[in-house]
């Protein structure tokens, strides 16, 4: 008989989760009373045919409830340059987050101006998983600019650069 593993610290699983890479975005939605959205770091490519993306949302969270309800949403994918906005979208009431914060409304959703990329979707799918609900956005509509995207590495900013080509010499034996 196998014996029981030993639970996982949560505290050194967050700490590890927190140390990978992750493209950092804001989620908008339009709910009843206006513009509403979350910092999102849990955005995943899913489908090309049809274009598609995943997000994962905690349960409970006021945001997701009008996303669903308004059954559209925006996927702004913060520029390095908009870092304050990470703890702003992060922290209040949903509602409030947008105090000062320049957007459009093209198509119906909240766009950060200034954004790396923005997404316009359709909520195609929602399912609980575990303490969230996962949602499927079809992309309806895509803007990218040239603007460095946010990433987080321990949850501090970073920038993103390619790395550079292996260039092999005489004396490599591969």
């Amino acid at each position: 008989m196998l014996g029981l593993e030993p639970a996982i610290d949560e505290s050194l699983f967050r700490a590890t989760m927190t140390s990978l890479a992750k493209c950092v975005a804001v989620t908008t939605a339009l709910g009843p009373d206006g513009p509403v959205g979350c910092t999102t770091t849990s955005l995943m490519s899913l489908s090309v045919d049809p274009p598609s993306v995943l997000l994962a949302f905690r349960c409970g969270s006021r945001t997701l409830e009008s996303l669903l309800a308004a059954g559209r949403f925006a996927v702004n994918v913060l520029a390095h340059e908009q870092e304050q906005l990470v703890r702003r979208f992060a922290t209040g009431a949903p509602a409030d987050r947008f105090r000062d914060t320049a957007h459009t409304l093209p198509h119906g959703v909240p766009v950060l101006d200034g954004a790396a990329v923005a997404m316009t979707c359709d909520v195609a799918r929602s399912f609980a998983a575990v303490d969230h609900v996962l949602v499927v956005g079809t992309v309806r509509h895509l803007r990218s600019s040239p603007a460095e995207p946010l990433v987080l590495v321990g949850g501090q900013p970073h920038t993103v650069a390619p790395a550079l080509p292996v260039v092999a010499t005489a004396d490599d034996p591969c």
